[in-house]
Order: structure tokens, then C-alpha cells, then sequence
């Protein structure tokens, strides 16, 4: 169970109240726990662990919930926890009516400072609350970029003309990146039956495979319907073909065996996952599942972000860092340590001979198109996701904040990089493996 920032004690009565409370927090990007919709396994073992973990715990209080067993319990949790670790937990009690709280409730919160609804009204003791809550947490944020947590990203927007631009220079500098790795693959068979997950539009597995004289079939896969749609009409003919699918479906094996009779493919010799990885919050499942469809010692290539081998210097003002620890609060930039991972995973699916290829895309002899178009093909992607999330979710004060900031210092992150004297390199890491 990942870090929480916020536990929500409250009786059933004021299911509503918090209800409303947790969506405000959490639209804020701050993580909220509570009963029963977090509850995994065990519910006491879960609480308990919840309120271990958490930073803020907030109790929701009317006369009722004052006198609730399980309210009471959850209190007195944390009240040992503040006194077991001094400074590590807050209590913040909000009181929902004039009612006297029962005697139990009074002897844990009656020192605490309220936050009292019955006097300024629910609206503003929420908004109160909400401050508090942020003025506690702001010492902690650092600890979001320290340990983000995978999530499951489908976000793209086929109509989305900056990304499609951006996608395309990236396509084009990636290549002296892999080619020579792609080259060596296509070299050692007589016949390709080639798998792209996550293929997108199909502009990246054509440029490597489609024009090779031993290219058998190549069969791409994306859930997103449209990119789909465009790759059948531009590149489909009787050896390549595009399907949607959801790679973290429930349905996924069985899909992927549906198509591999549809097609009449007895197995893949290549498997390639280009910029995937980081979008998924189970790669594992999925990986597993396709080493089954792979003919023994048939390879496969992954290449994915890792922004901890990012590298600017010199960063006067340390715009590059900042840039960088900002990504991590991009929810449509995916989990962006997948890298370093790459290893493990392909270790625990089974495959073997893993080896690291490429790490890190530089500006090291690139003339000065290729380094704007490096520069593009990162930054323009934080500027362009955050002004969207900002858009959005238009209370989100972290999008906000962060839409400003990448915006106000666009042209000096470009100018820098820019420079005769400018040092970047991008974490992009390539691994290969058999099975």
C-alpha cells in the first residue's frame, strides 16, 4: 500500500460530507483514505496499516459519530500513534453541528484546536480544512518525486496536432538511438513475425520493419480505437494489421490467442515495446502473458523513460531540475522511473540473456535542429500535458502552479539548452532479451 496523505474517520451518517470532502482533497492531488472504498483484505488490518501510513488524520464529527465504537477505535489509533511518534501524524477534528460531542470523543479531541462548521458553515470549514491540510503536507510534497506510484495511463488524444509533432521528432531521433539494435535483430532471421505493443499509429514499427525483404507479418496492438483506425488506413495490407486491444484487460491472453489464430501466426520471433512500460500499472501480467505467444529464443526490445538518468549541466537557477521534478506530478506522463525497472521485470516474466543496450539519448555531436528537436520532444510534452491538466481540472492548484511555471520559463529551458556549452541527456534506456 503506497503512502497515504489523508485518513477520513467519519460514522455512516456523513457519507455524503466526506464524499464531498475527499473528491475536493483529491482534486488538489491530495491522497485520501477511507472506509470502505480503500479498504483491501483484511478491514481492520487495512485501517490499521492506513492510519500507520498516514500524515493528516481527520475526523468528521457530530454527536453520532462521537459516539461511534469504530470512530472511537480509529481515534484512538492515532492518538497513540502521535504520542509513539511525536510530530509524524496530525489530528484535525471538524465538527459538524453545535452538539456536545459524547465523553470518549472529548477526552481525545478536547485540547485539539476544530475546525467548527456549525459556526462559519460547511462550504468555508471545508475550505479551512483544506488549507490546513496543505500548509501541513507542503514540507512533505518532496516526497511524491521520491516514490510515485505506476497507475494505468489509456490518455491520447488522437486530435491533439502539438503531440502529434512531437511524437513524429521523436520517431525521428530515436532512430540513430536503435537502428543499429533493429538492424542487427532483422539481420539474424530469414523470416520476421514481429509483435509492436503499443504501437500507436504504426509510424515506429513500419520505419523498422515494414520495408524488410524477410518480413512475414507484423501485427500491432493499442487500446486506443482511433490511432488504431489511422494505422489500417495508411500501412495495413496482408502483412501487417492493426488491432485495438487493451493490454491490461482481463481479456488480454485471450484476445492475443484470438488473433494469433485470426492471422494464422504460429508464433513471434520480435516482440517490441517502445515507450509503453511507463503506462502500464501492471507491466508484469503483461509481459508474462506474452513470452507465451514467442517462439523460444525469439527476442524482444523494450525502450522506455527513466527521468533519474536525466542530465542537464550546466542548470543555472536549476530550471532542468525543476522541469524534471515537476514531471512527476504529470498524471498523463506516466510513471517516469520505468526504466530502472525494465531489468526486473523482464527477469521475473522469464525471459533471459537480458541485456542493457542503450541508455541515455545526448547532445554530444548533434548539429542544431537535432537539439531543438530534442529539447521539443521533452519539454514541449510537460508544457503541452500540463496546460491540458490545467484545463481540465481548473481547481487543481498543483496544475496551475506548475502550467505557469513551465510556461513563464519556456524560452529560457530552450535558450539554455540551446547554448554552444549545454550538456543534456535524456533518460531513454533500451534493453533486449530472449526467451
Amino acid at each position: 500500500m503506497g503512502k497515504t496523505d489523508v485518513f477520513l474517520s467519519y460514522a455512516h451518517d456523513l457519507k455524503s460530507v466526506v464524499d464531498r470532502i475527499c473528491a475536493e482533497l483529491e482534486n488538489e492531488g491530495i491522497r485520501c483514505w477511507y472506509a470502505p472504498r480503500d479498504v483491501v483484505g483484511d478491514y481492520a488490518t487495512s485501517i490499521v496499516e492506513a492510519i500507520d501510513e498516514t500524515k493528516v488524520f481527520v475526523v468528521l464529527l457530530n454527536n453520532e459519530s462521537s459516539k461511534s465504537p469504530h470512530v472511537l477505535n480509529e481515534v484512538e489509533m492515532a492518538y497513540k500513534r502521535i504520542i509513539e511518534k511525536e510530530g509524524e501524524l496530525t489530528i484535525l477534528p471538524l465538527k459538524l453541528d453545535d452538539r456536545d460531542l459524547s465523553k470518549a470523543m472529548e477526552y481525545y479531541v478536547k485540547r485539539m484546536h476544530w475546525i467548527d462548521a456549525s459556526t462559519q458553515g460547511v462550504e468555508n470549514a471545508v475550505k479551512e480544512l483544506k488549507s490546513k491540510i496543505k500548509a501541513i503536507l507542503k514540507p512533505c510534497r518532496g516526497e511524491m518525486h521520491l516514490k510515485p506510484k505506476r497507475e494505468s495511463n489509456k490518455y491520447y488524444d488522437e486530435s491533439d496536432v502539438i503531440e502529434k509533432r512531437r511524437l513524429k521528432k521523436q520517431l525521428k531521433i530515436s532512430e540513430n538511438f536503435d537502428k543499429s539494435v533493429f538492424d542487427d535483430i532483422i539481420s539474424e532471421s530469414d523470416s520476421l513475425r514481429v509483435l509492436d505493443l503499443g504501437c500507436n499509429c504504426g509510424d515506429f514499427i513500419i520505419s523498422r520493419f515494414g520495408e524488410r525483404n524477410n518480413l512475414e507479418f507484423i501485427l500491432g496492438l493499442d487500446c486506443n480505437s482511433e490511432v488504431i483506425s489511422r494505422a489500417d488506413k495508411q500501412y495495413a495490407n496482408e502483412k501487417i494489421k492493426f488491432e485495438q486491444c487493451d493490454l491490461e484487460g482481463e481479456d488480454f491472453e485471450e484476445k492475443l490467442g484470438e488473433l494469433v489464430l485470426k492471422y494464422g501466426i504460429s508464433d513471434f520471433n520480435v516482440v517490441n515495446i517502445s515507450m509503453l512500460i511507463l503506462h502500464l500499472q501492471d507491466p508484469l501480467k503483461m509481459l508474462r502473458i506474452v513470452r507465451k505467444s514467442m517462439k523460444k529464443g525469439a527476442k524482444i526490445i523494450i525502450k522506455d523513460i527513466d527521468d533519474g538518468f536525466n542530465v542537464a549541466y550546466p542548470d543555472e537557477g536549476e530550471l532542468f531540475s525543476h522541469a524534471v521534478k515537476i514531471c512527476q506530478e504529470n498524471k498523463l506522463g506516466g510513471y517516469r522511473y520505468s526504466g530502472r525497472q525494465i531489468y526486473e521485470l523482464l527477469h521475473k516474466s522469464g525471459f533471459k540473456n537480458i541485456k542493457l543496450l542503450k541508455c541515455g539519448i545526448n547532445t554530444v555531436g548533434m548539429d542544431y535542429d537535432e537539439r531543438l528537436a530534442l529539447f521539443d520532444i521533452y519539454f514541449s510534452f510537460i508544457r503541452n500535458d500540463f496546460l491540458q491538466l490545467s484545463e481540465l481540472y481548473p481547481e487543481n492548484t498543483v496544475y496551475n502552479e506548475n502550467a505557469k511555471w513551465v510556461t513563464e520559463n519556456y524560452e529560457k529551458l530552450e535558450d539554455a539548452f540551446l547554448g554552444d556549452n549545454f550538456f543534456f541527456s535524456l533518460g531513454f534506456m533500451l534493453f533486449s532479451a530472449e526467451k
